[in-house]
């Protein structure tokens, strides 16, 4: 074969642009077997014209025809390259080494020793022989990995069609004859065909490359989402078991908002929406018992009341506080409900709490009801809570609205005038024991504005919310 200077020179620049193409993307920390030995098959094959060229460039004599021997070290490293591995083992770049050391030895003493054997036929036969290695290898890995299938069946074609073209230059040096100028026209055409052909090599290679480098990313990508499904198959049979845990439990943060409930905790608060919400929203009232122990007062929907004792566990978690409560259903008890709604409350000045039974006979009512009354009534402990209202407002057409409201409603609420002046808003709810026994939770609350209060109280009189006026 035959160069000019156009082609090399093209040639060169377009694998330095290929390689430089490749290197300006992105590349992991460690490259692979495949991209190691592409990269020395890419260097090898620049070879042989960068020596041409220089050669050429600078009128320096000699023979360029041992620089072949980069080539056969190039179709060497293609096949290690396509099969991602080395063949032979540890052996193989000491035996490609040692087949250029023969090529390179064997151009200089063949045709010295007067066997007929030029050094470029010599070159040309041991090319192909390398060629043909290259394509079988590759032919028979693009049937082993799909992922790169593509790049390695093209570089098995292209190794096969420069083994032909190999094979063509021997068959030609061996037969023309020497100086024919027909014989140096073919030779410089398969000159600048070799130089194509290993300009798509390199090319193909680069193809491989990213090849590899998808099929490593889809790879960890499987990985990590097969450990994942793992995980999240672990943890939902874990929940799954959680869930149907044997006992009454929750899980809240550190700032109480509930993050899983199981079935029968679920259960005996009649299927709520927990989540995300907070533990003091399930609860009327609460009130500490011991350490890391409440007792808690839960309405159902139904309007029954139940005792609850909750038992507190404190998790650590990856840095993270959690609390694991256990709910416990408490028999119910006159003396406990007293203690949570009453006797635990510590009312504001402006407002009063209490209990009152089925006949609406005062329970018991907390400090602030007798902040209230006892100035205009020592016995605020007892008696009806109607005659009581009666005694600190004249309203009596909101306090029987109230009445037959709260006898017709699981809830009624209004607003009195109290007599001394201001208003007084008055919320009552009916709630059942478990024993169906009725009872009556009341809050009430001291308003400044009593015309901004009188607007919730439909049945009021129109002179209630107002001062009388002076006769």
């Amino acid at each position: 074969m035959s160069f000019d200077s156009a082609s090399i020179l093209f040639f060169l620049l377009a694998g330095v642009a290929l390689a430089a193409l490749d290197l300006s993307r992105e590349r992991s920390a460690r490259s692979s077997l495949s991209e190691r030995y592409g990269w020395l098959a890419m260097l090898a094959a620049l070879a042989h014209p960068l020596a041409w060229w220089v050669a050429d460039a600078f009128a320096l004599p000699g023979e360029l025809t041992p620089f072949l021997a980069f080539d056969l070290m190039a179709a060497s490293a293609i096949g290690a390259a396509a099969a991602n591995r080395s063949p032979g083992g540890k052996a193989f770049l000491p035996l490609v080494l040692a087949a250029a050391a023969a090529l390179s030895l064997g151009v200089q003493q063949l045709p010295q020793q007067g066997a007929g054997v030029s050094g470029a036929l010599m070159a040309s036969i041991l090319l192909c022989a390398v060629l043909v290695g290259t394509a079988a290898e590759c032919a028979r890995h693009a049937r082993l990995d799909p992922a790169v299938r593509g790049p390695v069946s093209l570089l098995a074609l292209l190794a096969g069609a420069a083994a032909v073209l190999q094979l063509a230059v021997a068959l030609l040096i061996a037969t023309a004859r020497e100086g024919s100028p027909h014989a140096m026209q073919l030779l410089a055409a398969a000159g600048i065909a070799w130089l194509v052909l290993k300009l798509a090599l390199l090319s193909t290679l680069l193809k491989l490359f990213a090849a590899r480098r998808l099929e490593a990313s889809d790879r960890l990508s499987r990985s990590l989402v097969d450990k994942a499904n793992a995980s999240m198959t672990d943890l939902r049979v874990i929940a799954q078991a959680f869930y149907q845990l044997p006992g009454k439990v929750l899980v809240t943060d550190a700032g109480g908002r509930i993050l899983f409930a199981n079935a029968d905790a679920r259960r005996m608060l009649a299927y709520p929406e927990t989540t995300d919400r907070l533990l003091e929203d399930l609860f009327v009232a609460v009130q500490p018992t011991g350490h890391q122990q409440v007792r808690a007062l839960f309405e159902r929907p139904d309007a029954q009341a139940e005792l609850v004792q909750v038992r507190m566990t404190t998790v650590d978690c990856g840095g993270h506080e959690y609390h694991l409560l256990q709910l416990d259903l408490l028999p119910f008890d006159y003396d406990t409900l007293r203690s949570l709604l009453v006797d635990s409350r510590n009312d504001a000045p402006h407002e009063a709490s209490g209990l009152l039974d089925h006949h609406f006979a005062i329970a018991a009512m907390a400090d602030g009801w007798f902040r209230l009354l006892d100035p205009v009534d020592r016995y605020a402990a007892s008696g009806l809570f109607w005659d009581k209202l009666r005694i600190l407002s004249g309203s009596d057409s909101e306090i029987s609205y109230l009445e037959s409201s709260i006898a017709t409603a699981s809830a009624a609420q209004g607003w009195l005038r109290l007599r001394n002046g201001g208003g007084l808003s008055v919320a009552l709810r009916k709630l059942n024991t478990p024993e169906h026994k009725l009872f009556y939770r009341v809050e009430m609350r001291l308003v400044d504005d009593a015309t901004q209060a009188n607007a919730h109280a439909p049945c009021a009189d129109a002179r209630d919310g107002r001062p009388e006026a002076n006769p």
